[in-house]
């Protein structure tokens, strides 16, 4: 690939890469597909799930992205072409996390009966599933540290 196609790749996975990261950190949603199910059905406007729904492609593109970087940059170092697949790695743990783990914990979670007290079962769920969300927020955030990382890095000449 030239390097003027190369460099718009960067950016836009540097750019929602970065997005990733930061909604898994600091935001509500997790903006990659089905983030959507972790919140409470009550929470669940309709107008509100529409503009959400456009979301779901940052996740998606940064990874698509990062795997075209690692698989199809030419005449770059081996610690940049590694980087892009750190990158790549992190990402798609991100998706798998939140598609495998987070949303089947949510929803077994929210298809329990409430009672007065917390169950073994809740407990255990929610504990499983912050831990889910730690390791997706820390493959998110180091996917985007290795994609600056990536950028940063000089090409060969």
């Amino acid at each position: 690939m030239n390097r003027s196609v190369e460099s718009i790749l960067r950016f836009i996975n540097l750019t929602t890469s970065g997005l990733l990261a930061g909604s898994l950190g600091f935001g509500d949603a997790a903006l990659v597909p089905g983030w959507e199910h972790e919140l409470p059905s009550n929470r669940r406007g309709a107008a509100d799930f529409a503009v959400k729904s456009y979301f779901n492609a940052i996740g998606p593109v940064a990874l698509g992205t990062a795997v075209t970087l690692a698989v199809g940059s030419r005449g770059v170092r081996p610690m940049k072409r590694v980087l892009d697949m750190a990158t790549a790695v992190g990402l798609a743990g991100v998706l798998a996390a939140t598609i495998m783990v987070t949303v089947p914990i949510n929803k077994e979670l929210e298809a329990q009966p409430p009672t007065d007290y917390p169950s073994d079962r809740s407990q255990s769920l929610a504990r499983n599933w912050s831990r889910a969300h730690a390791v997706r927020t820390t493959l998110g955030i180091g996917a985007f540290v290795c994609a600056v990382a990536s950028n940063l890095a000089h090409h060969r000449r």
